[in-house]
């Protein structure tokens, strides 16, 4: 029985359909529909709550300048990174038991799951709420600039708290509809509830009293109705024989998967923000300002990976406790290409234009940002360019090894980073951004094919690759025409991206595009006929 509401997964194709690829076999193309389904609904969710989150950060950086804006990252890095530690690894244990005790049918321990996975982070997140409000002021000490910013700093610290329980509660809930296969609940809270809400109270806040308190209590009011939504929807996905079942769980199983997932989860690079948080302790707000504007920069290059992994990690989970291996590598392949091919070209544009983008988003203040974002980008080549490596050595039961690559990679980005902050400001850091998370990503590729036995990259990869540097080639050749004409620009942007998506038509599409092209037209033409008949 599905879960209320839920709707069904499209059909495996069979054989003899006439919109069947005959080079993809039928468990491939069941496992591309799951994916591409997922996936799809995530990357929506992920570009709205990207260009929510662009916005208001973008009137912010206008309205508060850019050192006040550096308080406001520093404090929101704080809580994020209080949230992380709230969650302890709960939601992605919850996630991965729930995936198994569905696969095996086991309703009774999909309860359980949940029950330790919600339990477990309020416990953890508790405890971290009462940490961050006793030491609130030794921490606002640390990343104050000058001491009398010290107390304001720990207030907006103790205003923000609450944000972590709530974070820790919608996240968990989201994560345990995940394990449905199904991305659409835990889009609408995370993607879609959350983040509407948190822009409309912030352009209030903004438009009227424009201070950092109000811009971090409006973040803790939309995560507390995004955990409402997640409850409601958790709710909902339950069967009727998972509601009746008596609940039960491997407790002591969950708990070590989870500390050592929290670890690898709390220090991953790209999540934590470190660059935020190493500057702010080393440099100025001022340079915390231009570097946020260079994060914020990088959001439309890795939507498309953020779209797939929360759909990617439950289907490892589910082929990998299958013994599917072959199945897992091929998909693996597949996902990786689909993600360089959405987000190589968004870097080369980023890196090659980088002035111009930092102008569009924060004004001619914020053109200091440009080579940062550059520099920047050059890492997220990498960090997309190896697909969802992390999930593949996790979700096979192996959390210890993230988490040690998450340690040492920390540990060299404090260490180096803590030079490079104070002699070399916001460029500093991002050369040390660039270096470790090119390391870090390279070494789980590795570490994936030596443990699992899969790795990312086929042939085919090849095809998104030529057509990045044939773009590029093309916006590199513009730049003397356009002379630093912003239209003119915009045009030789265009061209480029005519000319990557010219050469991808010309390389041909793979088994896999071909199948979910097929399926959309299948589903265009049905609905026309649907049309045509009413």
């Amino acid at each position: 029985m599905r879960p209320p509401g839920e709707p069904p997964l499209e059909d495996p194709p069979q054989p003899g359909d006439p919109l069947r690829d005959e080079t993809l076999s039928q468990a491939a193309a069941a496992d591309v529909q799951v994916v591409v389904k997922g996936g799809a609904v995530q990357i929506v969710g992920q570009y709205s709550q990207q260009l929510l989150s662009f916005a208001l950060s973008s009137i912010a950086v206008r309205v508060l300048g850019k050192a006040v804006y550096g308080i406001y990252l520093q404090v929101a890095r704080v809580l994020a990174i209080g949230g992380q530690l709230g969650l302890a690894g709960f939601n992605y244990a919850s996630m991965r038991f729930i995936s198994r005790a569905r696969a095996a049918k086991d309703h009774g321990a999909v309860r359980g799951s949940a029950r330790v996975g919600l339990t477990g982070s309020a416990i953890a997140s508790g405890i971290v709420f009462t940490a961050l409000m006793i030491w609130a002021r030794p921490l606002a000490e640390l990343f104050a600039d000058h001491p009398s910013d010290a107390p304001d700093l720990a207030r907006y610290f103790r205003i923000g708290a609450a944000y972590i329980p709530l974070f820790a509660f919608m996240q968990t809930l989201r994560y345990c509809t995940q394990a449905y296969k199904t991305m659409l609940p835990s889009v609408i809270v995370g993607n879609i509830v959350q983040p509407v809400t948190r822009f409309l109270i912030g352009v209030v806040v903004l438009a009227t009293s424009a201070t950092v308190a109000g811009l971090t209590l409006s973040l803790v009011v939309a995560t507390g109705v995004g955990a409402l939504a997640g409850a409601f929807y958790f709710q909902r996905m339950l069967t009727l024989e998972e509601r009746r079942a008596a609940p039960k769980a491997n407790t002591g199983g969950m708990v070590r998967f989870a500390l050592p997932q929290a670890g690898s989860s709390l220090l991953g690079i790209q999540s934590l923000g470190l660059g935020v948080i190493v500057l702010g302790l080393y440099s100025t707000d001022g340079q915390v300002g231009i570097f946020g504007v260079a994060l914020a920069l990088q959001s439309a290059g890795t939507v498309f990976l953020g779209g797939i992994v929360n759909i990617w990690a439950p289907v490892v989970s589910d082929l990998h406790e299958k013994g599917e291996i072959a199945r897992l590598g091929s998909l693996y392949q597949t996902i990786n290409r689909w993600i360089a091919t959405f987000s190589f070209p968004v870097f080369a544009a980023l890196i090659i234009e980088h002035d111009l983008w930092a102008r569009i988003y924060g004004g001619s203040d914020a053109v200091a940002a440009g080579t940062v974002a550059a520099l920047l980008a050059v890492g997220n080549l990498v960090y997309t360019g190896t697909g969802p490596t992390g999930y593949v050595i996790s979700m096979t039961g192996r959390p210890g090894v993230n988490f040690a690559n998450s340690l040492v990679a920390v540990g060299l980005y404090f260490g180096l980073g803590a030079w490079a902050a104070s002699e070399h400001g916001a460029v500093g850091v991002a050369v040390v951004d660039l270096g470790v998370t090119a390391a870090v990503n390279l070494v789980r590729v590795l570490e994936a094919w030596l443990l699992v036995g899969v790795q990312p990259f086929g042939r085919s990869f090849l095809k998104p690759v030529l057509a990045t540097l044939a773009g590029a080639a093309v916006l590199v050749a513009s730049k003397p025409l356009t002379d630093g004409d912003t239209w003119m620009t915009f045009v030789g942007v265009a061209v480029a991206a005519v000319t990557y998506l010219g050469v991808l038509r010309a390389l041909g599409l793979d088994p896999e595009e071909t199948h979910v092209w097929n399926r959309i037209k299948a589903r265009a033409l049905k609905g026309r006929k649907g049309r045509r008949a009413s």
